[in-house]
């Protein structure tokens, strides 16, 4: 005789808190830095932020809403503060290459303190350089050189004349140059005296001209030599005087800074430029002015000065620890940094003061957070951060760069950095990476899984009530009451369908909280009570659910053939769970059987049309195993059969109602009917086990609400589900009054026995351990024997046609 399972007791459908004495009042203290029951998480991001190695950096796994960012923040905001503040960053011109910029590093804050220096010392010197070379000593030794020079060019010039006079010939300096006449009787000749003389005179004076080419050419030489002279000691008289004046307050940046070589040797080379660029200096005001002159001027040159200029890129002097940063949009430009242009006359140029530092940059010394699928969904961000992490500095260059497009740009020096990274997503993005990035696991050694679920313990309660209570002061809301503070904490349970866990999914319990508090006010309450969670759960339920309503009503008018009363053999009621978005319903379905004599098993209608899932396909199969062991143990099995979902057009996966599907097939063998206010969820093995499915909640309360409003809660109705799931029920209030009330059961069921007994009311029968045979009248007793009749019909139908084949051939 099978034991045949009763309805369950309204209280087994519900974890009902009792608050009184449970938990203190003020539910202890909770801060941004307290956490509930994500132990694992927190120990890995407190040994992968210590880690000091760049190759143990983080992933943080785990669905939405369970405090992944704030956890995060907030550990990464505790370590900063034992960490030292960065230094501060700035870019400089390259006097060595203009096109490659390079970075100096100052303490926090002193960056902008070397800008002001360099602006004043530059300020300084365009007023004090003009005037030192205003002063008499210099004018005096600019003369001195002047004569010096123009001495020297005049002793050269009358050695000539004299080698010229010998040769017949006087030298004239014209503006247009140096002209080389005849001389005769000591006078210069005119073209007509020239012409008057012999022949052979004519000749002998064109034969000195030539003699004197090489002397000609050396004084040419020697006046250039005198003027490169002339210019070069100029040069040297101007470095010497504008030196006096650059040399003090350029030394007293060196002494200020001269614990930074780097630094040193940029204000070395600041020094050499301007005593190179002294014209700058000397005539601050002769620049053109109008816009044809500045178009025809180089667009690098429309500045001079720009070029002892310092670009801040990190300054840092807001910190007072080590910095954390959060980068929302991690685009290229905005993680490694970006090379800004200025317009110039139909053009764009661009120098070491447009370039822009990224969050990389400005994470230096301490934590990045990135979220995982804006990172990889970012065009070239991935690779530069893998890079960037690997070789522990940042390029900054325009994205078409990093692809090989040359765009004519500067190429700033990398900047080094050492940044602890935490990439956030989901466990589908990590195992992806891990499986098809060979360089992921190598530089994210550490990973950090948030559940989104928690043991219910004295504890958790505590620190729940606790996070009620910091929601309330951090946002606001009114006080809640005891009983609505259990209510919240039922609504956690129901959130992960389990009596003994609690969610961990805080972002959805705020909204809660929130939304409870808008309806107390609404209705002028002075505090939150369990009427108002109740009402923000109804009502978040109500904006979500017209689908399900629409379905329902096709149902309710007769569309869709679902009956809830009376007894029919071969229809059985399973129950499927929809998600539309992030809300779950359960919609109830008609499942028919129908068996016949033959030889090719049960027939899959859906997978035969195609709407059928690997997992359903393979719950069918599973029926076939279980049939054969349970009634084939002496003869084979002379079955056909189809099983289908009715009204199904849509597909179907998962094997939830593969026990619904068995119960079909024994109601047809057996040709018993089926109480039709009955529905079925649960997965069978072969031994017929009834195995945990999912969505107990939503499948119980869809077909609730089905009955309900067909007006058929006789207590007839009801659904079956497997004993392991008692403890994931968190059923609605209306479920839980109706079974108390005696007007819709929840049967746990354990194997297909119990599950046919209840479903019938008949015995399912248990094997005789002696004859192998099954009780008569039991339900495996009918079904025996109908498969043993349609066996035997079938062997006579085959030795019928072996005969008439027989016969045929004689």
């Amino acid at each position: 005789m099978t034991d045949t399972p009763g309805p369950l007791p309204p209280e087994a459908l519900r974890w009902v808190f009792e608050p009184a004495g449970a938990l203190p009042i003020d539910g202890g203290k909770l801060s941004k830095e307290t956490f509930i029951g994500q132990e694992r998480a927190e120990r890995a991001l407190a040994f992968g932020l210590r880690m000091s190695s760049n190759e143990f950096n983080l992933y943080v796994s785990g669905p939405p809403g369970t405090g992944k960012y704030t956890m995060c923040r907030s550990y990464c905001e505790r370590l900063a503060c034992e960490n030292p503040v960065p230094d501060s960053i700035a870019f400089v011109h390259n006097f060595a290459d203009s096109d490659r910029p390079v970075w100096l590093t100052f303490p926090a804050g002193a960056a902008c303190g070397f800008r002001d220096d360099m602006d004043a010392l530059l300020a300084e010197l365009r007023e004090v350089i003009p005037k030192t070379f205003e002063g008499e000593a210099h004018e005096e030794a600019r003369k001195k050189i002047v004569e010096e020079i123009h001495g020297r060019q005049r002793e050269t010039l009358n050695a000539l004349e004299e080698t010229a006079r010998e040769a017949g010939f006087g030298i004239q300096m014209t503006q247009s140059g140096m002209n080389v006449t005849p001389l005769i009787d000591g006078e210069p000749a005119t073209p007509e005296g020239f012409e008057k003389l012999p022949e052979a005179e004519r000749k002998r004076y064109e034969e000195n001209r030539i003699t004197l080419a090489g002397p000609i050419s050396d004084f040419v030489k020697e006046t250039r030599t005198l003027e490169r002279e002339v210019r070069s000691r100029m040069r040297e008289l101007d470095k010497e005087i504008a030196l006096l004046a650059v040399r003090g307050p350029v030394d007293e940046l060196r002494e200020k800074y001269g614990e930074n070589e780097k630094t040193l040797s940029y204000l070395n080379m600041v020094e050499e430029h301007i005593l190179g660029h002294l014209a700058d200096f000397q005539h601050p005001d002769e620049q053109p002015q109008t816009a044809a002159a500045m178009m025809m001027r180089p667009p690098k040159d429309e500045n001079p000065f720009r070029v002892y200029e310092v670009s801040v890129v990190v300054d840092n002097s807001g910190l007072k620890c080590a910095p954390v940063v959060y980068e929302s949009n991690p685009n290229f430009n905005n993680l490694f940094g970006r090379i800004e242009r200025r317009a110039h006359f139909g053009t764009y140029t661009t120098d070491f003061t447009l370039v822009r530092a990224g969050s990389m940059i400005q994470a230096s010394g301490g934590f990045m957070i990135l979220n995982a699928l804006d990172v990889l969904t970012n065009p070239g961000v991935w690779p530069a951060l893998k890079r960037a992490i690997r070789t522990r500095c940042v390029r900054i260059e325009d994205l078409g760069e990093t692809f090989g497009w040359s765009q004519g740009t500067i190429k700033p020096e990398p900047v080094p950095v050492n940044v602890k990274v935490i990439l956030m997503g989901s466990p589908m993005i990590y195992y992806l990476l891990l499986r098809h990035d060979e360089d992921f696991g190598k530089l994210f050694k550490v990973k950090a899984d948030f559940s989104s679920d928690i043991k219910r313990t004295p504890e958790s309660l505590r620190d729940f009530r606790a996070f009620i209570d910091f929601h309330r002061l951090e946002d606001g809301l009114l006080p809640f009451g005891e009983r609505a503070v259990a209510r919240v904490l039922e609504a956690s349970a129901r959130l992960v369908a389990d009596q003994a866990r609690l969610s961990a999914q805080f972002g959805e319990l705020r909204e809660l909280l929130l939304e409870a508090d808008h309806w107390a006010r609404e209705e002028g309450a002075g505090e939150v009570e369990e009427k108002h969670v109740t009402r923000a759960e109804d009502e978040k339920r109500f904006r979500a659910n017209l689908l399900d309503e629409r379905l329902r009503d096709q149902i309710v008018v007769g569309k869709v053939f679902i009956v809830v009363v009376g007894a029919v053999a071969v229809h059985i009621k399973g129950v499927a769970v929809l998600r539309v978005g992030g809300f779950c319903f359960g919609k109830p379905s008609r499942i028919t059987a129908r068996t016949f004599m033959g030889d090719r098993g049960v027939i899959n209608i859906e997978r035969e049309s195609k709407l059928s899932g690997n997992i359903h396909d393979k719950g069918v199969l599973i029926l076939q195993g279980y049939l054969g062991a349970t009634y084939a143990l002496a003869r084979p099995l002379a079955l056909s059969a189809s099983i289908t979902f009715e009204q199904n057009y849509g597909g179907v996966d998962g094997d939830s109602a593969s026990s619904t599907e068995l119960y079909a097939l024994l109601s047809s063998l057996a040709e018993l009917p089926i109480r039709q206010g009955l529905a079925v969820t649960g997965s069978v093995n072969q031994r017929g086990e009834i195995q945990p499915i999912g969505g107990v909640n939503e499948k119980i309360e869809g077909f609730f609400e089905v009955c309900r409003e067909m007006g058929a809660l006789t207590g007839e109705q009801g659904v079956l589900i497997p004993h392991q799931n008692v403890k994931n029920l968190m059923l609605r209030d209306e479920v839980i009054e109706a079974v108390r009330e005696g007007k819709f059961g929840i049967y746990p069921i354990r194997t297909v026995d119990e599950g046919i007994s209840v479903l019938t009311g008949v015995d399912a029968g248990e094997r005789d351990p002696g004859t192998g045979a099954f009780p008569e009248g039991s339900v495996h007793g009918l079904v025996a024997a109908k498969l043993e009749r349609m066996y035997e019909d079938l062997r006579r139908l085959g030795k019928k046609k072996d005969d008439d084949e027989e016969d045929a051939e004689e």
